[in-house]
């Protein structure tokens, strides 16, 4: 039902130092504000397709018990590797690993699956005590460009159709938003302007002034999702599903 990613298409979208980028400092912040109300210190958070686990990484760096688990085969610093469980499916994992799953993560993922239904149906049927799902997706159909056909995406969402899809699936939507309003409008001149976008992930040089541009555009990033409301178009979703009873 996945894509799985070749090793060189993990060191094209994962480069080493790639969670310096802003789009990865402003989407693990965004992400986080989200988790911490949903999770106790002891309660097991599972990052599925955590691709090279730079959300599992922060988020065991702000104290969170958090996993990952990724299809493929990608590098994982050495630090990381027993938190994530690589060449495997989450419907894998033993039975009293998945029994203690709290809170799903699906960071840009669903996207890549043609079956969401019967995923999402089947992370519900599998993972009884999983009590939340939150997500990111690609946002808005008007987006489509070369980026989302090299990366194997199926489709970019809208709020009322990501809802619908979770409400198939078992889940309610209890909170969602676009995000990376810039970069919409930045995606949206660049279609206009018939420019191709760039494919490859560019990890930013260790540089002290390069990386300061990319804290602060992170930080405005994070910023304008505080002061632009929800429903306003941006380049991503983010949201919060919590599962219902009678599937």
């Amino acid at each position: 039902m996945t894509e799985i990613y070749t090793d060189a298409e993990y060191l094209r979208g994962y480069p080493k130092g790639m969670e310096r980028n802003f789009w990865n400092l402003s989407r693990n912040a965004l992400v986080m504000d989200l988790l911490r109300p949903l999770s106790g210190e002891r309660d097991l958070v599972m990052d599925v397709g955590c691709g090279a686990g730079f959300f599992v990484a922060y988020g065991r760096d702000c104290g969170f018990n958090i996993r990952g688990v990724e299809l493929g085969n990608p590098v994982i610093e050495p630090d990381l590797k027993k938190a994530i469980d690589t060449n495997t499916d989450v419907f894998e994992l033993d039975a009293k690993v998945k029994a203690q799953i709290r809170v799903v993560l699906l960071l840009d993922v669903i996207e890549h699956i043609d079956q969401r239904k019967q995923f999402l149906l089947r992370l519900y049927q599998e993972l009884p005590n999983c009590e939340y799902l939150l997500l990111t997706v690609p946002a808005r159909a008007e987006m489509w460009s070369n980026y989302d056909e090299y990366w194997g995406h199926h489709l970019r969402f809208d709020r009322p159709q990501l809802a619908a899809e979770l409400s198939a699936g078992g889940y309610r939507v209890i909170e969602s938003s676009y995000c990376f309003h810039w970069l919409y409008l930045a995606a949206m001149l660049l279609k206009l302007l018939r420019i191709k976008r760039k494919v490859e992930a560019a990890a930013p040089a260790r540089n002290p002034l390069v990386l300061s541009a990319h804290w602060s555009l992170g930080w405005l990033t994070r910023l304008e999702s505080k002061i632009i409301p929800g429903f306003v178009a941006g380049s991503s979703i983010i949201c919060v599903a919590v599962r219902t009873s009678g599937k």
